[in-house]
């Protein structure tokens, strides 16, 4: 299973994922242990797939206020005007978009990704 597989399921389980420094930080629900333990083993692949957290932060902080108290959660944006981006460009923020990507680049769908679950467990 490649790291992005793996870090979606664990994500998908309840486990809290974030980068500090060089280190993997993965807490909690132990009924995930198993692949807390997978994504340790990963883990210089999962940071790199998680890229930069300042990269991810600036893209949360601009989201979360687009994301409205009820009713359906629109396309969020990081940079509103990139929505028009040409092809070869992320949707969200403007940026360059990798080989393997086609609409957002992973630090946008990280950040979508985090927020929602932020909402999903109510911090």
């Amino acid at each position: 299973m490649d790291g992005l597989t793996i870090l979606r399921e664990a994500r998908a389980a309840g486990l809290d994922i974030k980068v500090d420094g060089d280190r993997l930080v993965v807490r909690d629900p132990r009924s995930a242990a198993h692949l807390a333990e997978r994504l340790l083993e990963m883990k210089q692949e999962v940071i790199a797939l998680l890229g930069p957290d300042d990269e991810v932060a600036w893209r949360i902080e601009v989201m979360r206020p687009q994301v409205p108290l009820t009713g359906a959660i629109p396309c969020l944006l990081a940079r509103p005007e990139a929505k028009t981006a040409p092809l070869g460009m992320c949707v969200s923020c403007g940026d360059p978009l990798v080989p393997d990507r086609y609409v957002r680049c992973a630090p946008c769908v990280e950040a979508i990704e985090r927020l929602l679950n932020e909402l999903r467990e109510g911090r």
